[in-house]
């Protein structure tokens, strides 16, 4: 029992050889030891297991364009935004819509939170948009029950009588619900937008909102650059912590990327003049207003406090930005920042966050259960198969060959 005890107890035995004979296993077999005796690392292990079969990229992060996704839809196919809790692409279609020539002040995007009597100017938007172009923005679809039928004949209405402008589009954001008309769903491309795993995916994901163009046009770029990349890692660390449950923080809060954004804001504005950088005023509208305004525990306020406080002059060149991640130097543009976060940051481990190994046993375990429940639900369940019929792939060659 002693060496299978020591390999228990290492921080992350699926990096390493089981004890005895069981060295020589093959590498599916070494996922139903570590299954049994240590759940809590299944996830990695079997994130390493399809990294090594199939292929890294089925276990990164993708990174999702606004841009491509609007390419793929039409005047008759709209595009529908399922929101998760922290995500709101308003702003996304709003950004987007001003690079191609489609805003409000133009008067060909059209922004409507549906609700209490905005009934009727849905309806308007869209026959205005369909006749003269532009974007109508549907919010809240999941808020209106029962009228979604009269919006989805009033739709079909459009695209049987009008000729549709080609600039015509249509954008639904809503929540999962019954509700939602299946005709609408039908004619629309559904896009949800899950938190990213991982604190290194959050990071890119974070990364991924900032271009060189608008970072160039302020007086101090290069600190702006490095300050912006460590808000980044902030940010990741902050919307991460949250899979400690009580551990991590004392309630679930909803850290959203339009925090990070606004504080980018803040940072470009402060740093874009020629007097000093202000730290103190910078950390206190970072830790107390936009991400301390979603924190209603004094403790949890304490903690994002405390992470800010490396936010100073020290560590625009080498200081760490979490254990084991110096801040880097010398970078000029943010592919080179990209790159080095892919390169650089460290492995996944509570480490990064200033907490013991052992905090993360219970976020594991529970996404392990979670993973596991999930595969058994999607199993093939065959009930009352016929005469000289065994398996589940004859009864679908049966079907296809009907």
């Amino acid at each position: 029992t002693k060496p299978w005890q020591k390999w228990c107890d290492l921080e992350m035995p699926e990096n390493e050889k089981l004890p005895l004979d069981y060295k020589n296993k093959s590498e599916f077999q070494k996922l139903l030891v570590i299954r049994a005796l240590r759940p809590d690392r299944m996830v990695n292990a079997l994130t390493q297991f399809i990294s090594n079969q199939i292929g890294e990229k089925y276990t990164e992060d993708v990174v999702f364009s606004l841009q491509q996704t609007y390419e793929e839809s039409t005047p008759t196919m709209a595009l529908f935004f399922i929101l998760s809790p922290g995500i709101d692409p308003v702003k996304n279609i709003e950004i987007l819509g001003e690079k191609l020539g489609f805003s409000e002040e133009k008067g060909n995007l059209y922004n409507i939170s549906l609700g209490e009597g905005q009934e009727e100017n849905a309806l308007n938007a869209l026959s205005k948009g369909a006749k003269n172009g532009g974007w109508v923005i549907c919010q809240n679809l999941h808020l209106m029950g029962n009228w979604l039928m009269v919006l989805e004949k009033h739709i079909e209405k459009l695209r049987i009588e009008e000729n549709l402008d080609p600039t015509f589009r249509i954008f639904y954001t809503g929540e999962p619900c019954d509700d939602i008309p299946a005709g609408l769903l039908q004619n629309s491309i559904k896009i949800t937008s899950e938190p990213a795993r991982g604190t290194k995916a959050n990071l890119m994901r974070a990364l991924a909102l900032f271009n060189d163009d608008n970072m160039e046009q302020c007086q101090k770029d290069r600190e702006y650059k490095a300050l912006l990349f460590h808000l980044c890692v902030f940010h990741a660390i902050m919307v991460e912590r949250r899979k400690f449950g009580p551990q991590g923080f004392n309630k679930v809060y909803n850290f959203n990327p339009s925090d990070l954004t606004i504080c980018a804001e803040l940072l470009f504005d402060s740093l874009d003049q020629a007097a000093p950088i202000p730290w103190v005023p910078l950390r206190y509208l970072i830790g107390e207003i936009m991400y301390g305004g979603h924190i209603s525990d004094d403790r949890d306020r304490r903690l994002c406090r405390t992470y800010l406080e490396c936010f100073d002059k020290a560590d625009f060149e080498g200081g760490e930005l979490v254990p084991g991640f110096p801040a880097p130097t010398g970078l000029a543009t943010m592919e080179e920042y990209k790159e080095y976060a892919l390169r650089e940051f460290p492995d996944e481990s509570p480490h990064l966050f200033g907490m013991h190994p052992n905090d993360e046993i219970g976020s594991l375990t529970t996404q392990t259960e979670f993973i596991f429940n999930t595969l058994l639900s999607v199993q093939p369940r065959v009930a009352g198969a016929e005469e000289g019929d065994t398996s589940m792939e004859k009864s679908v060659k049966k079907t296809l060959e009907e």
